[in-house]
């Protein structure tokens, strides 16, 4: 079926209100990653995600949202069978290790091909959480819990209704838990940067590149715990690493908080990027939840 989209000049001025700020970001951004070379790749894919945040946040539109949806609504699995998932290093012995996984930018999702369409609230964006990254999100969650953690997934849709005041609303979201947890992931896509690989190739199939976002707090006066985060981060990143090489990129320190203060450890994670599928970001989480869970239980003790 052909569907015909009609712009109206309201649309217009939301996409001129885009363009100029792309080139306002060109030409700030710009000016940094010619002046530091050393930088370079790093320089990169932050303007690709500021890059993307801004047009987003320029073109916002407010979709349908099923008000009965519970947070709690268990999402399908990938067909990952509970024999190929990797065996940890380490033992999850005594009290049972907390998980929790949520999502400040709710409706990132993945480059749309045949069987995982959805529909769009943005370029790469949609409400679906079938096709979002809160289904990568459940079956890292589903992973994790054969390991034997206790795991929470929180669905909240914190993207609404303002994109930019989204980490205010995952915030609350994450303090509405009384009990702490013994680890927070912000689940999240990443934004493609020009020249870098589109994906992985690990055990014959590809798959989507991971990295871990740390943030130092910025000039927030009550700042994370910079250093134990950034660790963990390493750690895992290293581990992943080791075993697939090319599959995780460096640790990335950026000055914001991530809303990392919360506890210890609390690591944003980006599952691939908007030029990777749906299939490609969910075949490389029994990797990451292998590495997540092995460094969580050395680092408690559970060996």
């Amino acid at each position: 079926m052909i569907r015909i989209k009609v712009l109206k000049a309201s649309h217009l001025m939301l996409w001129a209100a885009a363009a100029l700020l792309v080139i306002l970001l060109l030409v700030i951004f710009g000016g940094r990653m010619i002046g530091n070379a050393s930088t370079e790749n790093t320089d990169a894919s932050l303007v690709a995600m500021e890059m993307e945040e801004a047009i987003y946040a320029s073109s916002f539109v407010l979709p349908e949202i099923d008000e009965e949806a519970s947070k709690d609504e268990p999402l399908p699995l990938a067909v990952v069978r509970e024999e190929d998932i990797p065996e940890p290093e380490t033992e999850n012995i005594g009290k049972k290790l907390r998980i929790l996984i949520y999502h400040t930018h709710t409706h990132e999702a993945y480059a749309q091909v045949d069987g995982d369409e959805y529909v769009e609230t943005g370029a790469w964006r949609t409400a679906d959480k079938d096709y979002s990254v809160v289904r990568v999100g459940a079956e890292l969650g589903a992973i994790l819990e054969l390991y034997g953690f206790e795991v929470v997934h929180d669905v909240t849709d914190n993207e609404m209704p303002n994109f930019n005041t989204a980490y205010e609303r995952s915030l609350n979201t994450v303090l509405s838990y009384e009990e702490p947890f013994d680890l927070y992931i912000d689940l999240h896509r990443d934004a493609y940067t020009s020249g870098e690989e589109r994906a992985a190739f690990v055990n014959g199939q590809d798959v989507a590149g991971l990295m871990f976002l740390i943030g130092d707090g910025g000039n927030f006066t009550v700042k994370p715990d910079v250093a134990s985060n950034y660790d963990f981060a390493c750690a895992v990143t290293e581990r992943l690493n080791e075993k697939h090489p090319g599959l995780c990129r460096d640790v990335m320190v950026k000055s914001n908080r991530y809303n990392q203060h919360v506890g210890t450890p609390a690591v944003l994670i980006e599952v691939g990027h908007n030029e990777n599928t749906l299939q490609e970001a969910l075949a490389c989480i029994p990797y990451l939840a292998e590495a997540l869970a092995d460094q969580l239980m050395l680092q408690s003790g559970g060996y």
